[in-house]
Order: C-alpha cells, then sequence, then structure tokens
C-alpha cells in the first residue's frame, strides 16, 4: 500500500465520520475558468532581520537553522520568510480574517505563548491587538524583527525541550508546526501543564494530504507522486505531516474541556466558483509555487538521497499540475481549541 493510499485508509474515517468536527462542504468549481494560472502581487507585511549571534547552516543554496541543526527541514532564509509572511496571510484569510477563533477576550488574557513563531508576525499583530498582553514568541531560528511592539518579545528554544517550570500562560497558541514535531501528545499535555486554570489552547494545523472531492487529482499526477514522497519520507522521521485530524484526540488525552474542532478546505489554485474561496485558492497557489523547492529540497536530498537534478525534474511536473485549472485540489486546514477546567487534576 503506498504513503498516500495508507493516509487515506487511516484518515478516511476520520474524515468522513466524525460528527463533532465542523467541515466544510465540497468547493463548487467555477464552470467559466479555462485558463491557467497568472503570477499575482504577494503578501509582505515586514522585513525581518537576521539576528547578528547565528550562523545559519547552507545547502543546495538555501541556508537552515544551526539551533538543533537538522531537526527543521525547512529553510530561514529571506525567501523562506517571505513565503511564512504570504503563508499567515493565507491562514488569517482561511479562518475569515481571525488571529485566533478560541473566545479568549473574555478572560482577558494577560500572558500570551505563540509556539513556533517564524518571523514572528503573529505575535506582533497579536501584541497590536492586545496591547495589555504578553506575547511570547518561541523558535529554533532567530529571523524575528528586532522592532516589536513593546509587549512582545522572542526566544531561541526548541518546544520539545523542557519548558520552565514556573512559566504559566492564560493563552497558548500553535500553528502550522506539520512536519515540525516528534512527540504531539507531549506537546499538548506540555500546553496543559503550563496554561492557568481557565487558559485555552489553540491549534492551527494541516493534513498535507491533496485532495479533491471531484476526482480531478490522480495518483499518476506529478503533485501527488511528489505528495507521497514528502508524507513517505517525514512519516518515516516521526515528524508527523498530517497532524490536523489528530489533534481534537490530543486535546481531548490531555484533559482540556470545551473543545471545538473546526475544519477549513483550502483550494490550490483559482478554480472555485465562490470568491471568497477563488481568493483563498489564489494566495495558497502562490504560497505552494514560492514554497515548492524550500518543501523539498531537504526531504528529496538529505533524507530520500535524490540528486537535486532529478528532484528538479519532479518539480516541474508538480508546477504544471498546480498550474492546471483542471486539477481541483485541495488541503484540509484544522483548527482545534479547548480550555483547561477551572478546577483540575493536580499534575
Amino acid at each position: 500500500m503506498s504513503a498516500v493510499a495508507a493516509i487515506q485508509e487511516d484518515q478516511g474515517h476520520t474524515d468522513l465520520h466524525q460528527p463533532y468536527a465542523d467541515i466544510e462542504s465540497p468547493i463548487e468549481v467555477d464552470p467559466g475558468l479555462d485558463s491557467g494560472y497568472e503570477d499575482d502581487d504577494r503578501s509582505r507585511y515586514t522585513a525581518s532581520l537576521t539576528s547578528s549571534v547565528a550562523e545559519f547552516q547552507k545547502e543546495n543554496g538555501r541556508t537552515y537553522h544551526s539551533f538543533r541543526e537538522g531537526k527543521y527541514l525547512f529553510p530561514n532564509d529571506e525567501l523562506e520568510k517571505d513565503r511564512l509572511d504570504l503563508s499567515h496571510h493565507l491562514l488569517t484569510m482561511t479562518t475569515n480574517n481571525r488571529l485566533y477563533l478560541a473566545p479568549i477576550k473574555d478572560i482577558n488574557p494577560q500572558s500570551i505563548l505563540d509556539i513556533g513563531t517564524g518571523t514572528g508576525i503573529w505575535s506582533i499583530q497579536m501584541g497590536d491587538e492586545l496591547p495589555s498582553a504578553t506575547i511570547t514568541g518561541n523558535d529554533l531560528s532567530p529571523i524575528q524583527p528586532r522592532w516589536v511592539p513593546p509587549n512582545v518579545k522572542f526566544l531561541v528554544d526548541d518546544v520539545e525541550d523542557e519548558w520552565v517550570p514556573e512559566e504559566k500562560f492564560d493563552y497558548i497558541h500553535c500553528r502550522y508546526m506539520c512536519s515540525s514535531i516528534r512527540d504531539w501528545p507531549a506537546l499538548v499535555r506540555n500546553c496543559y501543564k503550563h496554561l492557568k486554570p481557565g487558559g485555552w489552547v489553540e491549534f492551527q494545523d494541516y493534513d498535507l494530504l491533496y485532495r479533491s472531492d471531484d476526482q480531478s487529482l490522480h495518483p499518476e499526477h506529478h503533485l501527488m507522486q511528489w505528495d507521497e514522497h514528502c508524507l513517505k519520507a517525514l512519516n518515516g522521521m516521526g515528524q508527523d505531516p498530517c497532524p490536523g485530524p489528530k489533534l481534537e484526540g490530543w486535546v481531548q488525552d490531555a484533559g482540556f474541556t470545551q473543545i471545538t474542532h473546526r475544519v477549513f478546505k483550502m483550494p490550490v489554485g483559482a478554480w472555485p466558483k465562490d470568491k471568497h474561496k477563488r481568493e483563498l485558492g489564489q494566495w495558497n497557489y502562490f504560497q505552494i509555487l514560492e514554497g515548492l523547492e524550500a518543501f523539498s529540497l531537504a526531504i528529496f536530498t538529505r533524507v530520500l538521497g535524490w540528486k537535486p537534478e532529478e528532484l528538479q525534474v519532479l518539480l516541474a511536473g508538480v508546477r504544471n499540475d498546480l498550474k492546471n485549472p483542471k486539477i481541483h485540489s485541495y488541503l484540509n486546514f484544522h483548527v482545534v481549541y479547548g480550555r483547561k477546567p477551572e478546577e483540575h487534576i493536580v499534575e
């Protein structure tokens, strides 16, 4: 059984038979779209300044983090920082232009943790939105801006290391950590442990298995072949590329209550008939095209042992599939949030 088929079999029950998850209906295709996609302006929020204390690792013309070298498989250079900011725009669009979905304003959070902050753009915007709160963002790479709101700070840290025992937060935010975490249940338990009673946790993450509702995406497409290689390699490393469908179970097992699980469909390309979904699909298309090499280089050359020129041949086919308006692919994006009970079991 192929890696994709195994995941489809494993997740088929999850996608089709979970009454607790709020899953969007199939996306209607725009019948008027009959040509390929063209480039559009990309979103650039803020120029991130690389810390002078970091000596990044270089490989295949890209740079990678030095702290816990090799744990995170994707670059941290200027190209990737631009893509991460573009991804932030895409993900906030996906959740109806909201930075969070958990009802945290009801508790007036004063201490917030942003796990895997990347360029820090989410933390900075939260700092502006909640000026009385202190927002701490952590990441393996010191690629965040130096000039930030006074209530925002960044730390170079591995979230899978031991946390500072006395640290407690009102709200913990963890977004887009697929393929980065080796022990998700332990991470969720740490979030529970380091939340104040009554505090909220929110996970937003992908299921990176590409799908189509109308069977326009086939196993022989280069996009599916590329996806299968990526999923197989990442699963083999123990870094789950599809944590989204499992988040609710992990959150429930950790002891959280008042759990909500929503699933958003993220189309790839301008094929949807709905205006919002079409715009979302265009942003997603540009984000994937911009990041295709970044997603692939370390996985294929470092993990799977491909030669760079072999990878480029495959990526050329993937780009053609992404530009094909007859392929109506999408990804599922899961949002799960829950609350630590006011009265909880002593840890």
